[in-house]
């Protein structure tokens, strides 16, 4: 849902961006998931950890992707922690101070359009960049987004999507706009399993057999290797989320990470967050968000760690029935 994340979710995740950029280690123990859970392409294992490992990262690449409430906050991670993310994937998200610390706002402004939040946006977004309480804005400039939108999508407007493509181009940040599609609301692979202009559960939608992933990849690093199809090289690790605050805010306890054999053997890698939506919780759909999104088969053949955040419904909104 189109809620501006709370400053500890942010900073929350901020931390463990860093604890795995920093080759730092987590504490904690996570409840593994049956191998069963995941269907075999995706990994080679599936393994639960005290210790979230280190890895070397290069921490001039690293991206943030989401869908619905986590395309809002991954606005918000990219604004707000700008010296950390150079990139962004935003499937029906919005602008950066949308909501304006309102429920109400969230859910009438932003998800129907009603009026823009444009102006607003960005003056709280200058104001915080100038009294240094967000990385400076200057940051933006430069770096690029990516934005998915889709002509069907009645969850979030399409008019809402369209002040965060100004925004962004605002603050000099290079966009791509995928909006012609009559597409539901969801993210788009070539993995998912509702039909394009359907809005369903799980929401992992497949359009004309488009692969948005390889679209944005290949706008942020120039060139991607074809996807692994076959059974993945890497381990999908399920983690302990509670150190960087799971439990306690609107962070699941539990958390996974891809990583491809090379990563896991020192080669240096690119890192991506990818945050899923509202009623995308392992207790509404299970793994068919880590499963169909795509990005651990990219994450095999292109030295990328794909880091899959989860979330609590309860805490998602009053309301998450009616949202992704």
């Amino acid at each position: 849902m189109p809620l501006r994340p709370s400053i500890s979710r942010i900073v929350a995740l901020s931390v463990l961006v860093g604890a795995v950029a920093a080759r730092c280690s987590g504490s904690g123990g996570g409840s593994a998931l049956s191998p069963a859970a995941v269907p075999a392409a995706q990994q080679r294992a599936v393994r639960s950890v005290t210790s979230l490992g280190a890895y070397n990262v290069d921490k001039t690449k690293t991206a943030v992707a989401g869908i619905s409430s986590g395309g809002f906050m991954a606005v918000q991670l990219h604004v707000a922690f700008s010296g950390t993310f150079h990139y962004a994937a935003v499937y029906a998200g919005g602008p950066y101070y949308c909501a304006q610390d309102s429920l109400t706002t969230a859910q009438v402004t932003c998800q129907y359009a009603t009026s823009s939040s444009l102006s607003a946006s960005e003056s709280y977004l200058d104001a915080q960049s100038s009294a240094g309480t967000i990385d400076p804005k200057s940051n933006l400039s430069g770096q690029k987004a990516y934005l998915w939108s889709g002509t069907m999508d009645f969850t979030v407007e399409q008019k809402t999507m369209n002040d965060l493509n100004t925004e962004y181009q605002h603050y000099g940040v290079s966009t791509k706009y995928d909006n012609t599609y009559a597409a539901g609301h969801g993210w788009e692979s070539l993995d998912g399993e509702v039909a394009c202009g359907t809005t369903a559960s799980p929401y992992m939608i497949d359009c004309s057999n488009y692969d948005s992933q390889n679209t944005w990849l290949t706008f942020f690093y120039g060139s991607v290797n074809a996807r692994n199809t076959g059974t993945l090289g890497g381990t999908l690790i399920n983690f302990d989320q509670t150190p960087y605050g799971g439990g306690a805010n609107d962070l699941d306890t539990n958390g996974y990470l891809y990583v491809p054999a090379n990563c896991a053997n020192g080669t240096q890698c690119r890192l991506i967050v990818a945050l899923d939506g509202c009623v995308q919780t392992q207790a509404n759909i299970g793994t068919k968000f880590i499963a169909e999104a795509g990005l651990n088969k990219y994450a095999d053949t292109n030295n990328i760690l794909a880091r899959i955040r989860q979330i609590k419904l309860q805490n998602c909104c009053s309301t998450c029935a009616n949202l992704l």
